[in-house]
């Protein structure tokens, strides 16, 4: 399993927001509140770019962290996040490295989908996102009782057995879902094989396009059958224009069954393709596998059986 980088850069410009967002509640009466408020901001603000990374949509300015109004009356560090459809409430909860507890006020225990421990180092210049729990019964939790990221992931990604499945085994029979074609009637023009080379391999190759945002682009698999029957796979992701690089930070991501990823390649500024390494499930039949393609808030995703 690859590791999703947990740490947000707090830039000049956010810290400029935070400070607005104090002075609203900067009176003699109110100084601890200013100073929360802050915090919290930075906290919102390094979960949202966090999200945002994964491909998942949220609502930052909707937010009623970003409203001065409810900054006065709740401690408030929410989120608005797309859950299937449907805007959620996450919150998100600022943490000192040097402490071991979360503060979550009770007055945030409800209307929430969960909760995400942030913590920012005493220089206020970065933000790790600690971990997850779904439901809190105290103001004070330990770090030690929050879930992994990946189950803040599972919990904003609708679960794969509802998207339909590609049944990968049958290309070999010939038999390919709606949609995939050979690679050279998608391109027009035949491509090098990434085949694998082995004794006696039985190889397709299949690829399909995709549309993020203004930009079309073609998704490949290519799978390599050896005599005992596992199957070997690499996935690619290509402009359909020749001579046309792919959008920066474009993000090609494979994902188990259970949601968590374990490889992961990202496009740099003149790339034209991208693609993984080869991998394979051993003498375990029917295992389901994602292919994700990120760039920015929106994402593609395909399920794959094999």
């Amino acid at each position: 399993m690859i590791t999703i980088d947990n740490k947000v850069k707090l830039s000049w410009q956010v810290h400029q927001k935070a400070k607005q967002f104090r002075q609203h509640q900067s009176t003699p009466f109110n100084f601890v509140n200013a100073q929360q408020v802050y915090l919290n901001t930075l906290a919102v603000y390094a979960v949202n770019d966090y999200l945002k990374r994964q491909g998942i949509e949220t609502d930052l300015r909707a937010s009623d962290s970003w409203d001065p109004l409810m900054q006065s009356l709740v401690n408030i560090a929410d989120l608005k996040v797309k859950r299937q459809g449907q805007w959620v409430k996450l919150e998100c909860r600022p943490v000192f490295s040097d402490t071991n507890f979360v503060y979550i006020p009770a007055e945030v225990w409800e209307d929430r989908i969960g909760y995400v421990a942030v913590g920012i180092n005493e220089s206020l210049t970065e933000a790790t996102l600690l971990g997850f729990t779904p439901t809190v019964t105290t103001e004070e939790l330990s770090l030690s009782q929050f879930q992994s990221l990946n189950d803040l992931l599972k919990c904003l990604t609708p679960k794969s057995e509802s998207l339909p499945l590609v049944n990968l085994s049958r290309w070999f029979d010939n038999i390919v879902a709606e949609g995939w074609q050979t690679v050279e009637a998608l391109l027009g023009t035949p491509e090098v094989s990434l085949a694998f080379r082995s004794i006696n391999p039985a190889t397709v190759k299949r690829g399909k396009t995709i549309q993020l945002k203004d930009h079309t682009l073609a998704l490949i698999l290519d799978l390599n059958q050896d005599n005992e029957q596992n199957i070997r796979i690499r996935v690619k992701v290509r402009s359909l224009a020749s001579n046309t690089s792919l959008p920066e930070g474009i993000t090609l991501r494979v994902l188990d069954e259970t949601g968590e990823p374990f490889l992961e390649t990202k496009a740099g500024k003149a790339d034209s393709s991208i693609q993984t390494k080869p991998f394979q499930f051993i003498e375990q039949p029917e295992e389901k596998f994602t292919v994700k393609v990120v760039l920015g808030e929106e994402s593609i995703t395909e399920n794959f059986l094999i």
